[in-house]
């Protein structure tokens, strides 16, 4: 089984790439296997597109549409997100490898909670109000692994905000590379995801995070180099969508509500699910009045699914640029850039670049999300019968 480490540069896309050119990132890049027309998922959402890339499914197969499940009437602080990996309907590239007798680490990557085919596992879990950070992180993770790792990088775990949860990860993802050289290390980065929703897309604090995400891709690069047992291994990186400046918040259900349509809605950043018995009555008025709202686009069931949504909402919608709908949170409210946007958004263009052995560099065709989990499977040399995308692996090697 090849080895791979696979890392999430999360809310990167095509249009960030030229920053790399002519330093390590740029020069990693012109050595790789590289597609930088990778089409996120509908929506735009980190939990989807990761599970998407881990299954080689769309989310109306893997059945992760939302970061979230809907969740009527609970407080926004109070909600869950998809943590636990049992939530995802197919197989992950994580059960495939130790189905084949291999070993995974997890570092941060979306809806891996409690899993049992991940043996060393930080998952991303979120304390809600009255929970504990750690205590919570311990119960759906590798509990004596995140025991030791913290005690052994106390110091350099300096909070769990960014950009220092990053910097931790990256931490966690050199010891577990150098101490038991994974078949299969996954590791998912936030930085610039977070500088681009609080300071904008564009600004220096998000400029500055990429430039962190430069050095922690070569730190990791770096140590696979110099690890025994990892002379072979493949570096991927990959990531799951781009963002756009907003400026106008929009509370769509209360707009709805006060045009007389029940109406329930699960917002997600640039474009919303909508819940309502009244499907033509509330699509009718969306269409005549939703500009009006901050609504620039009604999706049809036909668009649906043909982008691989979920079947479970009854409408959805687009939000106009420079929009963002409410989801109730505080952070929301004082966002400066988001995503979750649908289909021919000019962010929409993601990365998958591998580098290693036998890789020849080379500019790869567009392709769907889909493809990147059973590329990955056909870079380790093994199957993943549940994914429906395309397997690239043969047009990347050497001949």
């Amino acid at each position: 089984m090849r080895k791979i480490v696979l890392v999430s540069l999360d809310a990167m896309c095509d249009r960030d790439w030229a920053r790399y050119n002519g330093r390590w990132m740029g020069n990693w890049l012109e050595q790789a296997a590289v597609c930088t027309q990778v089409k996120t998922v509908f929506p735009a959402l980190t939990y989807p597109a990761h599970t998407t890339m881990i299954t080689g499914c769309d989310p109306i197969r893997h059945g992760i549409g939302h970061n979230q499940p809907f969740q009527p009437g609970v407080p926004p602080e109070m909600r869950r997100w998809y943590w636990r990996d049992q939530e995802i309907r197919r197989e992950t590239i994580f059960q495939a490898v130790k189905r084949n007798g291999g070993r995974c680490a997890s570092i941060l990557w979306p809806v891996t909670g409690k899993s049992k085919a991940i043996r060393w596992n930080f998952p991303e879990i979120i304390a809600l109000p009255g929970e504990n950070q750690v205590t919570k992180i311990l119960s759906y993770g590798s509990t004596l692994w995140l025991i030791h790792m913290l005690l052994k990088y106390r110091k350099e775990r300096a909070s769990i905000e960014e950009p220092f949860r990053s910097d931790y990860a990256v931490h966690l993802a050199c010891d577990v590379i150098r101490s038991h050289q994974p078949d299969l290390t996954a590791i998912h980065l936030v930085d610039v995801d977070e500088m681009r929703h609080q300071y904008g897309v564009n600004s220096p604090e998000a400029q500055a995070g990429m430039d962190r995400m430069e050095q922690r891709v070569q730190r990791i690069w770096e140590t696979m180099q110099q690890t025994p047992g990892m002379e072979d291994a493949l570096l991927v990186l990959v990531s799951d969508h781009g963002q756009a400046d907003v400026d106008r918040l929009v509370d769509l259900e209360e707009e709805l509500m006060s045009a007389g349509l029940s109406v329930e809605v699960q917002a997600s950043g640039m474009t919303a699910y909508l819940y309502t018995d009244a499907v033509e009555e509330t699509r009718a008025w969306l269409e005549e009045h939703g500009g009006s709202i901050g609504v620039s686009h009604v999706y049809t069931d036909d668009e649906l699914d043909r982008a691989g949504c979920i079947w479970e909402p009854d409408l959805a919608v687009e939000a106009a640029p420079g929009v963002i709908f409410d989801d109730g949170m505080p952070h929301t409210k004082k966002e400066k850039a988001t995503h979750g946007f649908g289909m021919g958004h000019p962010a929409e263009n993601c990365l998958m670049a591998v580098r290693g052995k036998d890789v020849r560099a080379c500019r790869m065709p567009a392709m769907p999300m889909r493809d990147v989990g059973p590329t990955l499977a056909g870079l380790m040399g093994i199957d993943l019968p549940d994914a429906v995308g395309e397997d690239h692996s043969k047009s990347m090697k050497m001949e």
